[in-house]
């Protein structure tokens, strides 16, 4: 019989359902921290005609659509079933409501195919159509564009021009980085508010600011309040379109507010075991912990990526047998380093990660100018291979602490 605690259901996918409206809702606190420094922006109005409504200071508006697709699945095409159901959305957008958009988004966790001329590269249809909202396709697309153009009562020309509005944005972040992804750009354009688990919670609170405002409002107090009203019914819309908006002020609350707790706990003198929430690296967490800065996180992630390549290309050049051995050499080279530096810096009483972070990069620094003992690596590479230990928990920038396990893909 099987252990039903322990199997994972393959009808009930409420799971996944939940993951990508989690998703969503990082897209959202990703697309928001933009009031802060883009003047012409002014209000994000979420699950309003769109998943998002960024309306400009000039009075239009830019329609967000967010897109997921499972690793492995490739690129986004043209002719792709989530795609067409945008198209179609935009297009119903534009005949509602025309000349109130400046734009369309299609911001997606994956790549948009643009690998040739074609009909089902999405970016070369766009391109065609912002050069002539008449032109003319053959396949695929010109299915679409009729079929929009019948279902919504209006020209050709004018679903060429919406198409030719639209930018598809694959660079959003991957389902397992999304509040990593919020964290990072929270430490880009505040770096006042501290170390980077102090960032963490600010960006959990931001999401979760979005997904209350995604939700339609439950509360009986106010409904109460609309039956009093002479209008209830222009009163009720109000309310939820206001539940809706996050201005440049709602934004600067979550962060302040979360930000004066955090301060709150800190001054009871406590070393408080942090707790990450969903969407972290195991890197992340433990240079976190170490009290290693946002900028510093950030780099070694990019690090370890670059890292990663030199790896590939031993494999492509040398064989899995030597780039196994170089990297074995190596590895061993940059933990002795990171070893000898924890022991150095090592502190009972205080976060030492930073220290012990600036003690490996001047002995790499050292390290990296005998380049044949590292084969040619250079400094940033050796780093990157510190970065690699420390995914792998080969190396700590604080005391050891747990870490659970994460399925590949899972939140």
């Amino acid at each position: 019989m099987p252990d039903l605690e322990a199997h994972l259901s393959l009808t009930d996918r409420g799971d996944d359902m939940q993951r990508r409206v989690r998703y969503q809702a990082a897209c959202g606190a990703i697309l928001c921290l933009d009031l802060l420094v883009v003047d012409d922006l002014d209000t994000l109005i979420c699950e309003h005609h769109e998943d998002f409504l960024i309306k400009r200071k000039d009075g239009t508006f830019i329609g967000v659509q967010v897109k997921t697709q499972l690793l492995g699945l490739g690129p986004f095409k043209a002719n792709d079933e989530a795609v067409v159901n945008a198209l179609r959305r935009f297009v119903a957008l534009e005949v509602e409501f025309p000349n109130k958009f400046e734009r369309f988004v299609l911001a997606a966790n994956c790549d948009f195919y643009d690998a040739q001329e074609g009909e089902t590269n999405l970016l070369y249809v766009i391109e065609k159509l912002a050069a002539d909202p008449e032109a003319t396709f053959k396949g695929t697309m010109k299915k679409t564009i009729d079929d929009l153009s019948k279902a919504n009562g209006c020209s050709k020309r004018l679903v060429g021009e919406t198409v030719a509005k639209i930018k598809p944005d694959g660079n959003y972040p991957k389902f397992e980085d999304i509040l990593g992804a919020i964290a990072m750009k929270i430490g880009r354009l505040c770096p006042e508010i501290g170390p980077f688990a102090d960032v963490l919670r600010c960006a959990d609170a931001l999401l979760n600011r979005i997904l209350a405002a995604s939700a339609l409002p439950c509360d009986q107090t106010l409904r109460s309040h609309f039956v009093l009203s002479s209008s209830p019914t222009d009163l009720n819309i109000q309310s939820i379109i206001g539940h809706k908006r996050i201005t440049r002020e709602v934004l600067l609350s979550v962060l302040v507010t979360t930000q004066q707790v955090l301060l709150a706990v800190a001054a009871l003198g406590n070393r408080v075991p942090l707790d990450f929430p969903a969407g972290c690296h195991r890197l992340e967490k433990k240079m976190a912990t170490g009290g290693i800065s946002t900028p510093s996180i950030t780099i070694s992630k990019d690090l370890q990526a670059s890292a990663e390549h030199v790896l590939q290309q031993w494999i492509a050049r040398y064989g899995g047998e030597e780039a196994s051995r170089r990297r074995a050499h190596v590895d061993i080279a940059v933990r002795n380093q990171c070893a000898e530096a924890h022991d150095l810096t090592y502190s009972v009483s205080a976060a030492f990660g930073s220290s012990m972070l600036n003690e490996v990069r001047s002995r790499l620094l050292t390290l990296s100018l005998d380049r044949p003992h590292v084969f040619g690596l250079k400094y940033e590479h050796l780093l990157g291979f510190v970065s690699l230990a420390t995914q792998q928990c080969h190396v700590w920038w604080s005391d050891p602490f747990e870490i659970p396990e994460v399925p590949d893909g899972a939140l």
